[in-house]
């Protein structure tokens, strides 16, 4: 929108300034009031319109001559002009359609007047760049883990070891280090199935809700967990150090400090980030898209259109079909990846784990074989012992096998559950702009209020 006086910086040609703004337009609204046609000079007394200096008249003749859209808007009783009261260089203005803007009928006049511009005017927002991908390791990670695991399965089995364990007729310290990292493995391993097959329902109902709600009010429901989770850590920590764990106490309450503070700053980041999203819309969601934040968006999207009256105006359209073409867009990449092949996965999702995974392995297995040194050198090594040690090493790796295809097997799972969940939402939130999109827009009792001009509800 443009206006002569207020848009005009001083000190700038406002000739050069009119005659740009005018090129530069899409529309140009000419105001008729009663006795426009009739207006005159109050020096001379000659009809405005009949001066070819007037800047009223030249601006007219420019648009009407660089095929600009022209809109006569008439103020309460005025009349549209007739062709043969205007000037010949502007009487085109007479043949082009008015559109009334009376007092008695301001809301509904002015709804009809944007209608009218919403066809002709250029397109004045602009999507919101997505967040900048999260860093992913590139090659050098597979180069390192690779380098380690190979130096690990070199080095461990040339370390030197006390044989006293043979003179007491016991087992070598290696030997129980690869029990244990099979041990250990169990862990994750339980923990997946754990939550694939047992909590499967109750979790995934858990993140559903959560996952749709405010970070605000996120953490007013969660909190109460967590600070529960670390008071038993703690308690449980203190128990185990017993009166000599003061230090151990005091190291232990600045890591905790520590990570409040993180969790703070944290907390204020995605707080801003919340009413960033709601303010600035559309925004285009992050690739690859999590879980959380695809059901947000979602949600996001549920809560504006809740808030528009029909019809929707142009603006409103266009966002609206943009972020359903940026969430369709999301669950067909969530769709590709669900196909993925457990290591792609792994390396793509899961880089570090991976690669921790991997060099545990090779951990483990230089432990069984620096156990079966251990075993040969004290004249103890016995096909039935490299035997077992193999099946060790065997079970090492079986274990980190099926945490990795059931970790996979519930990522694809969770993935397609949420393809079909959110589609069937986004099916939804399409036909809920179609219908507030018809009919076109004519008529509007009030101005209806911009959902990004108050706060996001709960």
């Amino acid at each position: 929108m443009f206006l002569d006086r207020p848009s005009i910086v001083p000190g700038q040609r406002y000739s050069d300034v009119l005659r740009e703004r005018v090129a530069d337009c899409d529309v140009l609204l000419v105001v008729v009031h009663r006795g426009w046609v009739d207006a005159r000079d109050d020096e001379t007394g000659v009809r405005r319109l009949e001066v070819a200096g007037d800047w009223v008249r030249r601006e007219i003749d420019q648009a009407l001559h660089s095929g600009k859209t022209v809109v006569q808007v008439l103020l309460d009783d005025a009349e549209p002009p007739r062709p043969a009261q205007l000037p010949e260089r502007i009487r085109e203005l007479a043949i082009r359609n008015a559109q009334a803007l009376r007092q008695e009928a301001y809301g509904s006049d002015l709804a009809e007047l944007i209608a009218v511009l919403e066809t002709d005017v250029s397109r004045t927002w602009e999507p919101v760049p997505p967040p900048p991908a999260p860093y992913r390791p590139g090659r050098w990670l597979g180069v390192v883990t690779a380098v380690l695991s190979c130096a690990g399965l070199v080095t461990v089995p040339a370390l030197p070891q006390d044989d006293g364990w043979a003179r007491a007729d016991g087992l070598p310290l290696t030997l129980y280090a690869a029990l244990f990292s099979c041990l250990l493995l169990c862990a994750p391993l339980i923990a997946v199935a754990v939550g694939r097959h047992l909590l499967r329902r109750p979790v995934d109902a858990w993140e559903r809700d959560l996952h749709a709600v405010k970070h605000r009010t996120y953490v007013r429901q969660t909190w109460p967990m967590a600070a529960g989770l670390v008071l038993i850590a703690v308690f449980g920590a203190l128990s185990m150090w017993g009166d000599e764990g003061t230090q151990a106490s005091l190291i232990l309450l600045l890591v905790l400090g520590l990570a409040v503070a993180r969790s703070g700053a944290l907390h204020i980041r995605l707080e801003r980030r919340d009413a960033d999203l709601w303010t600035r819309w559309p925004q285009g969601l992050p690739d690859p898209v999590t879980r959380p934040v695809l059901r947000r968006a979602v949600a996001r999207l549920e809560l504006r259109l809740a808030g528009f009256r029909p019809p929707l105006s142009r603006e409103q359209r266009e966002k609206a079909k943009w972020e359903l073409a940026g969430l369709r867009e999301a669950l067909g990449r969530l769709s590709g990846e669900a196909r993925r092949s457990r290591v792609t996965w792994l390396r793509q999702d899961h880089p570090w784990m991976f690669g921790g995974c991997v060099l545990w392995l090779s951990l483990t297995a230089a432990t069984a074989l620096e156990a079966g040194i251990a075993f040969g050198a004290a004249g103890r090594g016995t096909p039935r012992v490299y035997a077992a040690l193999v099946v060790v090493a065997l079970i090492g790796t079986a274990l980190a096998l099926a945490t990795m295809e059931l970790g996979h097997r519930h990522q694809r799972r969770m993935r397609t559950d949420l393809v079909t969940e959110a589609g069937a939402r986004v099916a939804d939130l399409a036909e809920r702009v179609t219908a507030l999109s018809a009919p076109a827009r004519t008529k509007l009792s009030s101005p209806a209020p911009r959902p990004e001009e108050y706060a996001e509800p709960d």
